[in-house]
């Protein structure tokens, strides 16, 4: 490695770093799986025993899980705080008692984290005085990265080691003292940051300001990228070097949002998996969107929305339909023509649209006959006002799909 390999002989400088003018994004979830965090870190047990850790998925309904008050989780807040154990050392509690990589190595929700860790040794520097802050990719963040690339990382501790040090920033900072700012990483590297300090370069912080002995944790939905690891993935898969912005290799961008963590991290339902199959396919392989697949069923649209597009599909959440009253919502799938009019309003013909491309539109009109309207939302985009995308530029085999926390209606 370069000279940022000798900040590992000691403890890292814990004073604010000076900006930088560099900020890396790409392949954000398509990386580095085990690499990537730091903060899911090092723990003191060995590194084949924190390896075999289980690393439950986060569900959707624990990342909507508001029953936690704020003052039980110590001023921590976001979609996803709600997966985090409720009592023991991987609790809140537990981990404002342990410095950062004995506390990540004690919370299931980033315990895939842990190897990465150990294989870089940095299990004693993240529990050194500090103070850091840390932003920590979730198990769900990483876990689908190919499997050769994942691979690859885990053998190269230079390469290894830069990327777990982008995810650290010396000196302590919350949400709010990192809103609007750009700070220099242990790496080298810059992580820019949203106005309110929940968007980190192009990934959400799902939950904020987790206190541990030694600084403060952001968990993250995706993994944070160095320009260096950008570079190297660039080498492995053959393609050239990456820039800022770059769409994946097949043309596609990365799926970003809070709510992509609840898409099942392997299998045909997982973002790979919808990558392979059509819409409708795609959506009866993910459980996420199973009441979709019962409307879609009961207005006979599966072979339309199968069939060669492209589309650009908003799919509502399985939450998104339970927020329907039960009777009316009963009603609409026994009237298959105001049901065939409710979800052609959810699709786009001829094209597949990106979360850039509908906002830089700004207008769309859909299958059904009305228009949709888009306006930013922080880092997801507002549809007609009413819906926001909680996931969104999920590629299917014709179709981009952008999961959405509401049910649009016409008219």
């Amino acid at each position: 490695m370069t000279s940022e390999t000798n900040i590992l002989d000691e403890p890292i400088n814990a004073g604010p770093a000076a900006p930088r003018s560099r900020t890396a994004r790409r392949f954000a979830a398509v990386l580095m799986a085990g690499g990537l965090i730091m903060a899911a870190c090092g723990s003191d047990e060995p590194a084949e025993q924190a390896a075999t850790t289980a690393a439950p998925t986060t569900t959707e309904a624990a990342m909507e899980d508001d029953a936690m008050e704020s003052g039980d989780m110590l001023g921590a807040f976001g979609p996803a705080c709600g997966a985090v154990p409720a009592d023991g050392e991987g609790s809140f509690a537990g981990m404002a008692d342990d410095t950062a990589a004995t506390a990540a190595s004690n919370n299931p929700l980033l315990s895939t984290l842990v190897t990465a860790v150990v294989e870089a040794d940095l299990v004693d520097t993240l529990n050194s005085d500090g103070p850091f802050t840390i932003f920590a990719p979730t198990n769900d963040a990483f876990a689908a990265i190919p499997e050769d690339i994942l691979a690859a990382v885990l053998a190269d501790k230079d390469l290894l080691t830069s990327v777990l040090t982008y995810h650290v920033v010396g000196g302590d900072m919350d949400a709010a003292a990192l809103g609007g700012s750009t700070q220099a990483t242990v790496e080298g590297g810059e992580l820019s940051f949203g106005a309110d300090g929940t968007a980190v370069n192009d990934a959400n912080v799902i939950c904020s300001d987790v206190p541990v002995a030694n600084g403060t944790v952001h968990i993250v939905d995706q993994v944070l990228l160095p320009q260096v690891a950008l570079d190297a993935i660039a080498a492995l898969t053959g393609e050239g070097a990456m820039e800022d912005g770059d769409a994946m290799a097949d043309g596609e961008i990365m799926p970003t949002g809070a709510a992509c963590s609840a898409v099942p991290t392997d299998g045909e339902g997982s973002f790979a998996g919808m990558a392979d199959d059509t819409a409708a396919t795609a959506a009866s392989n993910n459980p996420v969107l199973s009441t979709l697949v019962t409307a879609v069923v009961e207005a006979d649209l599966v072979d339309t929305l199968n069939s060669d597009g492209p589309f650009t599909i908003f799919a509502p959440t399985n939450d998104a339909f339970a927020a329907i009253p039960a009777d009316q919502l009963d009603a609409v799938l026994a009237d298959k023509d105001l049901l065939t009019s409710v979800l052609t309003f959810h699709v786009v013909a001829g094209d597949k649209l990106s979360s850039a491309d509908l906002l830089e539109a700004g207008t769309v009109t859909t299958v059904n006959g009305a228009e949709l309207t888009f306006a930013a939302d922080g880092e997801a985009v507002s549809v007609n006002g009413s819906a926001i995308t909680v996931c969104q530029d999920v590629p299917t085999a014709n179709a981009t799909v952008h999961i959405i926390d509401s049910v649009l209606l016409p008219g």
